[in-house]
């Protein structure tokens, strides 16, 4: 609303109290009664809203003059007057009236905001970091960098293959920006967008680095979803959804956003807990020619709540990646096969060279993944602050060492099935206000195919599995909405040769 309407509004609210307290029988000349009109005329309030502000006014004025009037001597003729604090206490009356229809009905400007707009939910948060990466003195200086060589469609094996950084410390300072939002179609329609940054293509972050001389950073689709509630407790949700699986950052990092189909559905019981469930199909990689990957998912659950102090959750996973082994190909030196090669990869995976040629080098993921996770939480509130331990396992029954022996054709890294993570919280669970906070500190252990690589926790070790170490974490709300957050990670190799790395992370984090 512009500054000419909010004086409007207010003048008019103004002169009808004064006409309206001088002078009970004043005419409809009066200039309070000109400015209604005038806010009538603007289309700022319907004409009912104007002559209910006058009447009340003049209504109350004459209630209140009939009150002294009659707390007077009877013989003593009266003029009516209000005294100056009256006048105030009318005016205040109004102005709360007013306001409160107003932000109520929506009728002071019932053009500036259409009803779809009413229906359109808007929200974000800010993240700025300061990252410092320090690794091992004692570190295998000689790790390839699978991703970088299949990103290339495959190396040369004279020219070299790329490496990863395990030896030279690091700074970074990064940002994380996301956009949402949400649209009630109907009660039972739900639309969601989100907008986040981010460097690079691919699922595990958001984070865009500062120091590439100010060029401007992407934009990419973190959410497009849209989510039905046939009937109470179910939904159907199709499109790239908020990870709609109960689990820790073990098997799940937490700025995935699986694509796909999932129903999904809750039963409370009892007034105690509630049960729940949930199914989707999740396309990974779509081949023109050949045939798509895909992962099928279920979940089951149930949380425990006791006299609003004890809380417990359980649930058991089963994870099916279908068509995610690449397949060797024929040794005569063909390339026929060179369309199993994964899209993308981070580092712990069993691998072999797909190539047979003896001069050329492209990965493959040499596991099958079936996985079977069992997540777990145990807690106790005090107030508005907790007290809870969690934790999950998770093992890959695909796993066949033989198997990956045979594609290798040498010896290698020992393979691994079995992930496990455990972590004891104490605080506020989500930090919204100034002085609130939160410490924890937890331990993982991650074998090399326990699970995919792309998707575990993307900050502990850098990301990848064939990992195992420590983490401690503390946050700290320094203003509404806004709070420090600082983690430490220590991370060592499991079976493949040395690799120590500790991060040091400093968070500001602000939410809108």
């Amino acid at each position: 609303m512009s500054i000419r309407k909010y004086f409007l509004s207010g003048a008019a609210i103004a002169s009808t109290f004064f006409s309206a307290t001088t002078a009970m029988a004043q005419s409809t000349e009066d200039v309070g009664v000109e400015i209604l009109q005038l806010l009538v005329d603007e289309g700022l309030i319907p004409f009912d809203k104007a002559q209910g502000i006058l009447v009340k006014a003049r209504q109350n004025a004459a209630e209140r003059a009939q009150a002294e009037a009659a707390a007077s001597a009877e013989d003593v003729i009266n003029v009516p007057y209000v005294p100056e604090t009256v006048r105030e206490e009318i005016a205040q009356t109004v102005k709360d009236d007013v306001t409160a229809s107003a932000q109520s009905e929506g009728w002071i400007a019932p053009n500036v905001l259409p009803d779809w707009a009413k229906r359109i939910n808007i929200s974000g948060d800010l993240r700025v970091r300061g990252q410092f990466e320090s690794y091992g003195e004692d570190n295998f200086p000689f790790f390839p960098d699978a991703n970088a060589i299949n990103q290339q469609g495959g190396v040369t094996d004279a020219d070299g293959f790329p490496l990863l950084n395990s030896i030279f410390d690091r700074k970074r300072v990064m940002y994380r920006a996301r956009l949402n939002f949400e649209a009630d179609v109907t009660d039972r329609v739900k639309v969601g967008v989100r907008l986040a940054s981010g460097d690079e293509p691919g699922a595990i972050s958001t984070n865009s680095s500062f120091g590439s001389y100010f060029d401007r950073n992407a934009i990419w689709v973190d959410h497009a979803f849209v989510d039905v509630e046939p009937v109470d407790g179910f939904h159907f949700i199709a499109g790239r959804m908020p990870n709609p699986f109960y689990s820790t950052n073990l098997v799940w990092d937490e700025d995935i956003n699986p694509e796909g189909v999932i129903l999904a559905g809750e039963y409370e019981f009892a007034g105690l807990g509630k049960l729940f469930a949930s199914g989707g199909v999740f396309p990974l990689q779509e081949r023109e020619l050949f045939d798509d990957s895909y992962l099928y998912a279920g979940q089951f659950g149930a949380s425990v709540d006791y006299n609003d102090s004890f809380f417990a959750k359980v649930a058991g996973a089963y994870y099916h990646y279908d068509k995610v082994q690449s397949l060797k190909n024929a040794p005569d030196g063909s390339r026929l096969t060179d369309w199993s090669a994964p899209q993308f990869l981070s580092k712990g995976n069993s691998l072999f060279n797909m190539r047979t040629d003896g001069l050329t080098t492209l990965a493959g993921l040499a596991s099958e993944f079936e996985l079977v996770s069992g997540t777990a939480e145990l807690g106790y509130s005090v107030g508005d602050t907790s007290f809870r331990l969690i934790g999950e396992v998770v093992k890959n029954l695909a796993l066949d060492e033989e198997q990956i022996n045979v594609l290798r054709g040498e010896e290698g890294v020992t393979p691994g099935d079995i992930g496990w993570y455990i972590r004891a919280e104490a605080g506020y669970p989500v930090i919204t206000k100034a002085g609130e906070w939160r410490v924890s500190a937890g331990y993982r252990h991650v074998e090399t195919d326990a699970v995919l690589d792309i998707f575990t926790d993307s900050d502990f070790a850098l990301g990848g599995t064939d990992v195992e170490g420590y983490e401690v974490e503390a946050a700290y709300g320094i203003y509404d909405n806004i709070n420090l957050n600082l983690r430490w990670f220590s991370s060592d190799s499991i079976e493949r040769a040395p690799l120590s790395l500790d991060v040091l992370q400093i968070d500001l984090n602000v939410n809108f």
